[in-house]
């Protein structure tokens, strides 16, 4: 009775430490996902700046029809390589 007694308590240890650990990796996975989402923002927010200061340039020697023509394609070309980079890296 002893030995399974001693059995429970340090199965009820090993169980407390991994929960623990368990929290620990929690955290740190959801500090790197909400950095990478803010990161991502931020990205997303200065290629659209970019794509508009472009557009605002080629429509002065072009106009505005070329220049969201070339913008369009820019924003499409970011996205297609977005596409590439995610779909290359979860094969």
């Amino acid at each position: 009775m002893e030995q399974l007694t001693s059995y429970i308590l340090s199965l009820l240890e090993v169980i407390e430490k991994e929960l623990t650990l368990l929290k620990l990796l929690t955290i740190r996975t959801f500090k790197g996902l909400s950095c990478f989402a803010v990161s991502l923002f931020l990205f997303g927010a200065g290629f659209l700046l970019l794509t508009w200061t472009c557009f605002q340039a080629i429509s002065t020697l072009l106009g505005v029809v070329a220049a969201g023509f070339i913008a369009s394609l820019m924003l499409i070309g970011g996205g297609g390589l977005f596409l590439w980079i995610g779909k290359r890296n979860l094969m």
